[in-house]
């Protein structure tokens, strides 16, 4: 039996996905042309045309990939799964370790909790197998240094032994990208009080023992090589958030989410090489100072808290999710510096139909792209919000995603908001989209008003977190009746040259 169909067999669709991307790359180390690679698909049938053609016109041989060398073997095991790339060990004694010099450990559950969310005694087995596997991998990884790890299972406190093991290995490996997402799967979300707390000492240096608690409250938390951190579900204080802007000089990404303790953010001075920053899902936090840094993007999505921007002059993507508390709260004029400089905004309102203060926005001249997720009820009109892209003028993409609680239908007549050209309106993208009254007159009114309007994508799918009632009683059937619906509404009305996709 050859090579390749042993990992075929691994995983069939994935390995075949994989191979394609590398085969380009594996062509001009073989001598292979290029037009022999252009005979691709997702059918392995095909495939094997594919390599056979390889072999004959490239190196004549039976054992093309074998004989590649180790980087490129690398390369495309860094195309598959980990879960994939360590059974490859099975395969000869070429393979055996050749997993353990990936610099990129990435142990994702996402499929499987889904699989399971409404069965909690099926995640305690799936859960002591998720423990075992990522301790087995750790275990055999003989590496000086890794690049990328990521932890994505349904953990909390209650595992923080094995938990403070894992960060130990990360740190001691010099990790530059650290993800842990232990985000509870469900229809209810997990207390951010038992989450899993992020330790009081860590560093890549080993100057300490590690999560040993210090006799005082001060956090030693050092990172040298860290450049991207992102914590969901995973409890952060303000002491070791400031250790870990201060203690890893070369942090530029810093994601946290569903946190408990973190209760006020100060993050400023010109020596930081911090340019992205969210804060989102924090119920403790009550003020963000941010000054004096080279921050891009900044993502704050929770209650209305004391925000305040300072000299931050390559701000450019600004997404705020405080909904109507925050436009109460006057978020706008609080940022109302940075109004030229903004490209990207994305806002969030539960209650459209209190926000009568909308039209208070001001212009916002520089905003090419702008995304809003809406809470809808039954079948109000949404006319309203949609007027929000009159404030950019400058508008190319809007995205519009409706989180509806019942897709309720009404028969109405649909209405037709107030006349205002959109000059520069490329594509528009609403997701959630069912059918009913205000949905169509959304599509309507860009149509109307959207003169260079190039493409309309139509996502159907109920727009709810996963594992909630309403994502559950609104499934496959459902999208179905909105796919339907979206057609037999839009697909007459949209106008010649632009583009309609529905998913």
């Amino acid at each position: 039996m050859s090579i390749y169909t042993v990992v075929l067999g691994i995983h069939r669709v994935q390995f075949v996905s994989c191979i394609l991307q590398f085969l380009n790359f594996a062509a001009k180390i073989a001598n292979v042309t290029i037009s022999v690679v252009k005979y691709q698909s997702d059918n392995s049938r095909n495939l094997c045309f594919v390599l056979h053609m390889c072999v004959v016109e490239g190196l004549k041989s039976k054992d093309f990939i074998n004989q590649l060398p180790e980087e490129v073997l690398l390369l495309i095991l860094s195309l598959l799964s980990l879960k994939d790339a360590v059974v490859t060990g099975s395969l000869s004694k070429r393979w055996k370790f050749l997993w353990c010099k990936l610099h990129k450990l990435e142990f994702d559950a996402g499929e499987t909790l889904n699989d399971i969310v409404t069965d909690r005694k099926l995640l305690r087995k799936v859960r002591s197998k998720f423990l075992d596997q990522v301790n087995d991998v750790i275990e055999s990884y003989n590496q000086p240094v890794i690049q990328h790890f990521r932890i994505r299972f349904d953990l909390y406190a209650g595992k923080a032994e094995v938990i403070d093991k894992w960060l130990q290995f990360a740190a001691d490996k010099k990790v530059e990208m650290l993800e842990l997402d232990f985000m509870k799967h469900g229809i209810k979300i997990r207390d951010s009080f038992f989450n899993y707390d992020f330790p009081f000492r860590l560093s890549d240096r080993n100057i300490e023992h590690l999560f040993e608690m210090p006799s005082s409250a001060v956090a030693v938390v050092e990172l040298i090589s860290l450049k991207k951190l992102v914590l969901k579900s995973v409890n952060v204080s303000n002491a070791i958030f400031e250790e870990l802007l201060v203690n890893s000089p070369q942090l530029e990404m810093l994601c946290i989410d569903h946190s408990a303790y973190l209760t006020h953010v100060e993050v400023g001075g010109e020596a930081l090489n911090l340019k992205h920053l969210e804060i989102t899902n924090c119920c403790e936090v009550e003020s963000i100072y941010l000054y004096e840094f080279n921050l891009v993007p900044f993502t704050y999505n929770g209650q209305a808290i004391d925000l305040h921007l300072t000299n931050l002059p390559m701000l450019k993507e600004l997404d705020i999710g405080q909904g109507l508390a925050g436009l109460k709260a006057n978020v706008f004029g609080k940022i109302s510096s940075y109004f030229s400089y903004i490209q990207a905004l994305s806002f969030k309102i539960r209650q459209p139909k209190k926000s009568l203060i909308l039209a208070s926005i001001p212009e916002l001249p520089n905003v090419k792209n702008l995304r809003l997720t809406i809470g809808t009820h039954e079948d109000d009109s949404l006319l309203e919000v949609a007027s929000l892209a009159n404030s950019c003028p400058s508008l190319e993409a809007f995205l519009i995603k409706l989180i509806w609680i019942s897709p309720i239908k009404r028969r109405r007549d649909v209405r037709r908001g107030v006349t205002c050209p959109h000059e520069h309106l490329k594509l528009l993208e609403i997701q959630g989209y069912y059918g009913r009254g205000s949905d169509l007159e959304l599509v309507v009114y860009f149509i109307d008003n959207a003169m260079v309007l190039k493409e309309i994508l139509i996502d159907p799918r109920c727009q709810a977190r996963k594992g909630t009632s309403t994502s559950m009683r609104f499934s496959n059937m459902n999208k179905n009746a909105a796919q339907c619906s979206a057609k037999r509404q839009l697909q007459s009305m949209t106008p010649q040259g632009v583009k309609l996709v529905i998913l």
